[in-house]
C-alpha cells in the first residue's frame, strides 16, 4: 500500500545517518514490538497542519547507542542504558537530535514537508502516537550498528 511519505531504503539511511555516525553499518532489520516496557522511543512527525503522519522508532539498544555516541559518552554508559532501558537527560536530548535528522528519511523533493513534533518513550506514548502506529500503511525496519557503540533497530513508519 502506498504511503504519503516515501519509505527510505538502505542507501538513504546510510547516507543520512552516516553523516552523523561515520562508518555506520545498515542492514535490513526485523520488526519489533513497541510495548510500554520495551524501552523504545518514538519520534512523532507531523505535517504543517499539525496532523501526525509518520514516526521513527528506536529500540532500546539503538536509543542508547546512538544517543551516547552523539556526545561521545563512554561506551559503558550506552551499554548500561541499553540494559536498563533508561536514558539520562543528556541522552534523551541527543536522541531527539538524531530523530530530528531522521525527518530527511521520509522526505523527498516531491513529498510534503514534515517536522519532528517530539519524542516519546514507549512507556508514556500519547494516544496520537498509538493511533498513528495503529493506522500505519508502511513500515520498514533497519538494523544499524553505531561504530564503537553497538547495534540497534530503527523502524520507519508512514501513513
Amino acid at each position: 500500500m502506498a504511503t504519503a511519505y516515501p519509505m527510505p531504503d538502505l542507501s538513504k539511511v546510510r547516507s543520512v545517518l552516516g553523516l552523523v555516525f561515520e562508518g555506520l553499518q545498515v542492514r535490513s532489520g526485523r520488526a519489533f514490538d513497541v510495548l510500554p516496557g520495551s524501552g523504545c522511543w518514538v519520534g512523532l512527525y507531523v505535517a504543517d497542519s499539525g496532523a501526525p503522519v509518520a514516526a521513527c522508532i528506536a529500540d532500546s539498544s539503538l536509543a542508547a547507542h546512538a544517543s551516547a555516541a552523539l556526545s561521545m559518552l563512554p561506551v559503558a554508559v550506552a551499554r548500561d542504558a541499553a540494559a536498563t532501558k533508561e536514558l539520562n537527560e543528556l541522552m534523551v536530548g541527543n536522541l531527539r537530535e538524531v530523530l530530528n535528522i531522521c525527518t530527511r528519511l521520509l522526505m523527498s523533493e516531491e513529498s510534503a514537508h514534515l517536522r519532528l513534533e517530539d519524542i516519546y518513550p514507549a512507556l508514556a506514548m500519547p494516544a496520537k502516537v498509538a493511533a498513528l502506529l495503529g493506522a500505519q500503511k508502511g513500515r520498514i525496519d533497519f538494523e544499524l550498528t553505531v561504530p564503537k557503540y553497538g547495534p540497534g533497530t530503527l523502524a520507519v513508519v508512514s501513513t
